[in-house]
């Protein structure tokens, strides 16, 4: 028995054991790893979403803001809001329109408000810009 070389039953069950927790760890990080990487994403996309929206609000005012210019009767101090789809989910857009008038200032603006909030999570983005009008 003392020429005999090779593992007991106890060594190879105690390395299955060492290496089985070593894989369980690495399967945990893997996995924290995949879900971060998926919130990030998400919180990229409600990001873009906003500045996108933002920049059509200045391309084309008309779309979203009615009646513009907006005169003393009419100061367009609503919300417009829609839901958009987009890596099949649903985001919610408000764009919050209001007039800003200065003495000091020549030029009247509009600030506008651009909010998008993912509907089945917490992620949220706002962006503010100005449009001038006359």
């Amino acid at each position: 028995m003392e020429t005999e070389k090779g593992f007991t039953l106890v060594e190879v069950l105690a390395s299955l054991v060492i290496i089985s927790i070593v894989l369980m760890s690495f399967m945990a990080i893997f996995s924290n790893t995949n879900k971060l990487a998926v919130s990030n994403s998400e919180k990229l996309v409600v990001i873009n979403l906003a500045d996108a929206y933002l920049e059509r609000v200045k391309v084309n005012p008309t779309e979203f803001i009615a009646p513009f210019p907006p005169t003393k009767k009419d100061e367009s101090k609503g919300r417009t809001q829609s839901t958009v789809r987009m890596n099949e989910k649903n985001y919610k857009v408000i764009i919050k329109v209001t007039q800003s008038t200065s003495e000091f200032n020549e030029l009247s603006l509009l600030n506008i408000v651009v909010t998008v909030r993912a509907e089945k999570s917490t992620h949220t983005s706002s962006v503010e810009g100005y449009i001038p009008y006359e």
